[in-house]
């Protein structure tokens, strides 16, 4: 968890979260994710919203369920969306956005083109954000 100015932000690393190729919630994310429900019950106040950030690494993915990265990052965040809500977090705050690996938290590949497989961890992750 981290502070700014507007608010907090949880950010939980995919592995942790889902599977390959998934967006249905491990059990191991039920326990962060109850966590950041009850804090967010017990802020007490009106005036925030909750944005819910899938981001993925440049892998392509090509399911049935998930054509691409897009609908893989956009799931995963409404998994989590889905899940605050059962735990009685106000829907009308909530928004669920996927960003595929557009908006990578370390770069993709190195000077010389080659991916940079401990990055590609890093950015596959949630990113919870709760803004006045």
């Amino acid at each position: 968890m981290s502070s700014t100015t507007r608010g907090l932000n949880f950010e939980f690393k995919s592995g942790k979260m889902f599977a390959t190729s998934s967006a249905e919630l491990l059990p191991e994310a039920i326990p962060a994710l109850d966590r950041v429900a009850q804090m967010v019950s017990l802020f007490g106040v009106t005036n925030f919203t909750i944005d819910v950030e899938g981001h993925t690494d440049f892998t392509p993915i090509n399911t049935p369920q998930y054509p691409s990265n897009w609908e893989l990052s956009a799931a995963r965040a409404t998994a989590v969306v889905r899940f605050l809500i059962s735990r009685s977090v106000e829907p009308d705050r909530l928004k669920a956005v996927g960003y595929a690996d557009t908006k990578p938290k370390r770069p993709h590949f190195d000077d010389a083109g080659a991916p940079i497989i401990e990055n590609q961890v890093i950015n596959r992750r949630v990113v919870i954000r709760v803004e006045r």
